[in-house]
Protein backbone atom coordinates (compact mmCIF):
# COMPACT_ATOMS: atom_id res chain seq x y z
CA UNK A 1 0.00 0.00 0.00
CA UNK A 2 2.88 2.78 0.41
CA UNK A 3 4.69 1.63 -2.24
CA UNK A 4 1.62 2.00 -4.43
CA UNK A 5 1.22 5.33 -2.69
CA UNK A 6 4.84 6.69 -2.89
CA UNK A 7 4.92 5.22 -7.14
CA UNK A 8 1.31 7.67 -7.14
CA UNK A 9 2.83 10.80 -5.60
CA UNK A 10 6.50 10.15 -7.69
CA UNK A 11 4.45 10.40 -10.99
CA UNK A 12 2.32 13.13 -9.94
CA UNK A 13 5.42 15.10 -9.18
CA UNK A 14 7.14 14.30 -12.30
CA UNK A 15 4.10 15.19 -14.03
CA UNK A 16 4.02 18.99 -12.44
CA UNK A 17 8.00 18.95 -13.02
CA UNK A 18 7.57 18.00 -16.85
CA UNK A 19 5.11 20.74 -17.06
CA UNK A 20 6.91 23.34 -15.61
CA UNK A 21 10.06 22.48 -17.41
CA UNK A 22 7.63 23.16 -20.46
CA UNK A 23 6.46 26.43 -19.59
CA UNK A 24 9.71 27.25 -18.43
CA UNK A 25 11.17 26.70 -21.92
CA UNK A 26 8.71 28.01 -24.09
CA UNK A 27 8.93 31.26 -22.15
CA UNK A 28 12.85 31.29 -22.71
CA UNK A 29 11.90 30.38 -26.38
CA UNK A 30 9.95 33.66 -26.55
CA UNK A 31 12.38 35.79 -24.54
CA UNK A 32 14.95 34.70 -26.85
CA UNK A 33 13.29 35.69 -30.20
CA UNK A 34 13.82 39.47 -30.06
CA UNK A 35 12.98 39.46 -33.66
CA UNK A 36 9.74 37.79 -34.19
CA UNK A 37 7.60 39.52 -36.25
CA UNK A 38 4.21 37.97 -37.73
CA UNK A 39 2.89 38.81 -41.25
CA UNK A 40 -1.05 38.91 -42.23
CA UNK A 41 -3.34 39.15 -44.91
CA UNK A 42 -7.16 39.79 -44.69
CA UNK A 43 -9.99 39.48 -46.64
CA UNK A 44 -13.35 41.23 -45.30
CA UNK A 45 -16.91 41.87 -46.33
CA UNK A 46 -19.34 44.24 -44.62
CA UNK A 47 -22.23 46.88 -44.39
CA UNK A 48 -22.55 49.71 -41.82
CA UNK A 49 -24.94 52.87 -41.12
CA UNK A 50 -24.29 55.71 -41.88
CA UNK A 51 -25.48 59.16 -40.21
CA UNK A 52 -25.52 62.60 -40.41
CA UNK A 53 -26.95 63.38 -43.49
CA UNK A 54 -26.64 60.65 -45.98
CA UNK A 55 -28.41 62.33 -49.09
CA UNK A 56 -26.62 59.76 -51.58
CA UNK A 57 -27.61 56.34 -49.88
CA UNK A 58 -30.38 54.62 -51.71
CA UNK A 59 -31.69 53.17 -48.33
CA UNK A 60 -32.81 55.64 -45.15
CA UNK A 61 -33.99 53.77 -42.26
CA UNK A 62 -36.43 56.47 -41.37
CA UNK A 63 -38.45 58.46 -42.71
CA UNK A 64 -36.57 61.05 -44.35
CA UNK A 65 -33.15 61.57 -46.61
CA UNK A 66 -31.88 63.18 -43.29
CA UNK A 67 -32.07 59.39 -40.78
CA UNK A 68 -29.67 57.20 -41.16
CA UNK A 69 -29.11 54.77 -43.83
CA UNK A 70 -27.29 51.36 -44.40
CA UNK A 71 -24.18 52.12 -46.32
CA UNK A 72 -23.36 50.08 -49.75
CA UNK A 73 -21.79 47.05 -48.85
CA UNK A 74 -18.40 46.55 -49.58
CA UNK A 75 -15.18 44.17 -49.33
CA UNK A 76 -11.67 44.93 -47.48
CA UNK A 77 -8.59 43.50 -48.33
CA UNK A 78 -5.41 44.53 -46.14
CA UNK A 79 -1.95 43.34 -44.92
CA UNK A 80 -0.52 44.08 -42.27
CA UNK A 81 3.02 43.21 -39.78
CA UNK A 82 2.98 43.04 -36.12
CA UNK A 83 6.18 42.56 -33.74
CA UNK A 84 7.02 41.92 -30.39
CA UNK A 85 6.63 38.93 -27.68
CA UNK A 86 4.92 35.84 -29.10
CA UNK A 87 3.25 35.45 -26.27
CA UNK A 88 2.37 38.66 -25.17
CA UNK A 89 1.20 42.29 -26.69
CA UNK A 90 2.42 42.47 -29.98
CA UNK A 91 2.02 45.91 -32.09
CA UNK A 92 2.39 46.67 -36.35
CA UNK A 93 0.56 48.82 -38.66
CA UNK A 94 -2.09 47.85 -41.13
CA UNK A 95 -3.25 48.63 -44.76
CA UNK A 96 -6.09 48.37 -45.84
CA UNK A 97 -8.02 49.07 -48.95
CA UNK A 98 -11.82 49.23 -48.95
CA UNK A 99 -14.06 49.44 -52.37
CA UNK A 100 -18.04 49.32 -52.41
CA UNK A 101 -19.96 46.35 -53.94
CA UNK A 102 -23.18 48.52 -54.97
CA UNK A 103 -23.83 51.76 -55.75
CA UNK A 104 -21.77 54.66 -56.17
CA UNK A 105 -18.07 53.59 -57.24
CA UNK A 106 -16.13 53.90 -54.29
CA UNK A 107 -12.51 52.88 -52.77
CA UNK A 108 -11.00 54.38 -49.37
CA UNK A 109 -6.95 52.99 -47.97
CA UNK A 110 -6.42 53.09 -44.46
CA UNK A 111 -3.01 53.36 -43.34
CA UNK A 112 -3.80 52.29 -39.51
CA UNK A 113 -1.19 51.59 -36.32
CA UNK A 114 -2.29 47.53 -34.96
CA UNK A 115 -1.99 46.05 -31.57
CA UNK A 116 -2.33 42.18 -31.74
CA UNK A 117 -2.78 39.33 -28.75
CA UNK A 118 -2.95 35.88 -28.94
CA UNK A 119 -4.26 33.37 -26.46
CA UNK A 120 -3.92 29.24 -28.39
CA UNK A 121 -6.67 29.29 -31.67
CA UNK A 122 -8.12 32.78 -30.04
CA UNK A 123 -6.79 36.61 -30.77
CA UNK A 124 -7.90 39.99 -30.32
CA UNK A 125 -6.92 43.27 -32.06
CA UNK A 126 -7.56 47.19 -32.50
CA UNK A 127 -6.33 49.53 -34.84
CA UNK A 128 -6.46 53.19 -35.16
CA UNK A 129 -6.12 54.67 -38.72
CA UNK A 130 -6.92 57.54 -41.14
CA UNK A 131 -9.05 56.38 -43.68
CA UNK A 132 -8.09 58.49 -47.34
CA UNK A 133 -11.08 58.46 -49.57
CA UNK A 134 -9.50 58.05 -53.20
CA UNK A 135 -13.04 58.77 -54.84
CA UNK A 136 -15.95 59.66 -55.89
CA UNK A 137 -14.63 62.57 -54.27
CA UNK A 138 -11.07 62.88 -52.30
CA UNK A 139 -11.52 63.84 -48.83
CA UNK A 140 -10.00 61.86 -45.41
CA UNK A 141 -11.09 61.34 -41.57
CA UNK A 142 -10.41 58.74 -38.48
CA UNK A 143 -11.15 55.02 -38.23
CA UNK A 144 -11.00 52.72 -34.93
CA UNK A 145 -11.46 49.03 -35.21
CA UNK A 146 -11.85 46.20 -32.58
CA UNK A 147 -12.11 42.54 -33.80
CA UNK A 148 -11.47 38.65 -32.59
CA UNK A 149 -9.94 36.16 -34.66
CA UNK A 150 -10.84 32.20 -34.00
CA UNK A 151 -7.93 30.12 -35.78
CA UNK A 152 -9.51 26.44 -36.82
CA UNK A 153 -6.16 25.86 -38.59
CA UNK A 154 -2.80 27.06 -36.97
CA UNK A 155 -2.44 30.37 -39.20
CA UNK A 156 -5.80 30.58 -40.68
CA UNK A 157 -8.42 31.90 -39.37
CA UNK A 158 -12.11 33.50 -39.16
CA UNK A 159 -12.49 37.07 -37.94
CA UNK A 160 -14.90 39.50 -36.65
CA UNK A 161 -14.83 43.06 -36.68
CA UNK A 162 -16.53 46.53 -35.48
CA UNK A 163 -15.02 49.89 -37.14
CA UNK A 164 -16.37 53.33 -36.45
CA UNK A 165 -15.17 56.17 -38.93
CA UNK A 166 -15.54 59.53 -39.01
CA UNK A 167 -14.83 61.44 -42.47
CA UNK A 168 -15.04 65.02 -43.72
CA UNK A 169 -16.99 65.92 -46.46
CA UNK A 170 -17.54 68.60 -49.25
CA UNK A 171 -19.00 72.41 -47.20
CA UNK A 172 -22.68 73.36 -47.21
CA UNK A 173 -24.85 76.37 -46.70
CA UNK A 174 -25.17 75.36 -43.21
CA UNK A 175 -21.74 73.92 -42.24
CA UNK A 176 -18.47 74.44 -43.80
CA UNK A 177 -16.51 71.28 -43.07
CA UNK A 178 -19.56 68.77 -42.41
CA UNK A 179 -18.66 65.83 -40.39
CA UNK A 180 -20.18 61.90 -41.33
CA UNK A 181 -19.67 59.04 -39.15
CA UNK A 182 -20.06 55.62 -40.04
CA UNK A 183 -20.74 52.80 -38.11
CA UNK A 184 -19.59 49.09 -40.00
CA UNK A 185 -19.15 45.31 -38.85
CA UNK A 186 -17.42 42.85 -41.28
CA UNK A 187 -16.84 38.99 -41.03
CA UNK A 188 -14.02 37.58 -42.84
CA UNK A 189 -11.02 35.49 -43.38
CA UNK A 190 -7.30 35.98 -41.30
CA UNK A 191 -4.08 34.46 -42.97
CA UNK A 192 -1.17 34.46 -40.16
CA UNK A 193 2.57 33.59 -41.03
CA UNK A 194 5.30 33.87 -38.21
CA UNK A 195 8.64 35.05 -39.66
CA UNK A 196 10.76 33.84 -36.93
CA UNK A 197 14.71 35.37 -36.44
Amino acid sequence: MRASSLRSAVGAAAIVATASSARAEHATWAESKPGYAQLFATAYVGDGLRFNNPYRLATPLGSDAESVSRTASYVDIGAALTIGDPLGVQHGAALRFTSALEGISQQVFTPSYLIWRRWRAWAAYARVGAPIVLRPNATWGGEAGVGGVWFFRGGIGVAAEVVGDIFYGAGTRETAVPAYPVLSGQLGVVVAYEVLP
